[in-house]
C-alpha cells in the first residue's frame, strides 16, 4: 500500500482482519466456520463474502486461487493495519490524545495491573532514549 491512509473498517470488518490475520491463507469455508465459532447466530456465507469483498475493495486483503479454492491473505501487514486503525480511533474518539485515550481505558478498568506495569515499563524505556 502507498502512504495513503488506511480505510476504516467496521467492526465486524476488523474481527475478520484479525482472523484473516491469524489464519491466513484462509479459504471462505475456514473463516466462515472460525466467524461463527464465537457467534450465538451464525453468519452466512453470503454474509462473509460480502464482508471479504469489502475488504479487499478497501485493499486491506486479496484473493488468489488455492489448490482447491479461494484463498484470502492480508495485503496490510497486522501491526501496520492496527496502527493505522488506533490513529484513526485516537483522532475521532480522543481528538488526538494519547493521554485521554490512554486514561479512559486506565479509569473505565479496561486494563489491567499487569498491563498497567508493562506500560510503566515502556513508558521508562521511552523516557531512557528507547524505541520511540
Amino acid at each position: 500500500m502507498s502512504g495513503n491512509p488506511l480505510p476504516a473498517l467496521s467492526a465486524a470488518e476488523q474481527a475478520l482482519m484479525d482472523l484473516v490475520w491469524k489464519h491466513q491463507p484462509a479459504t471462505v469455508a475456514r473463516l466462515l466456520e472460525l466467524v461463527n465459532a464465537s457467534r450465538p447466530e451464525p453468519i452466512t456465507r453470503n454474509t462473509l463474502q460480502t464482508q471479504l469483498s469489502r475488504l479487499e475493495a478497501k485493499g486491506w486483503i486479496r484473493r488468489a486461487e488455492g489448490e482447491k479454492s479461494l484463498e484470502y491473505s492480508a495485503v496490510v501487514k497486522e501491526k501496520k493495519g492496527r496502527v493505522g486503525l488506533l490513529k484513526d480511533l485516537k483522532g475521532r474518539m480522543f481528538g488526538g490524545s494519547a493521554l485521554s485515550m490512554m486514561r479512559c481505558l486506565v479509569e473505565e478498568g479496561g486494563i489491567s495491573k499487569a498491563e498497567i506495569a508493562e506500560l510503566r515499563k515502556l513508558l521508562d524505556e521511552h523516557g531512557k532514549g528507547g524505541k520511540p
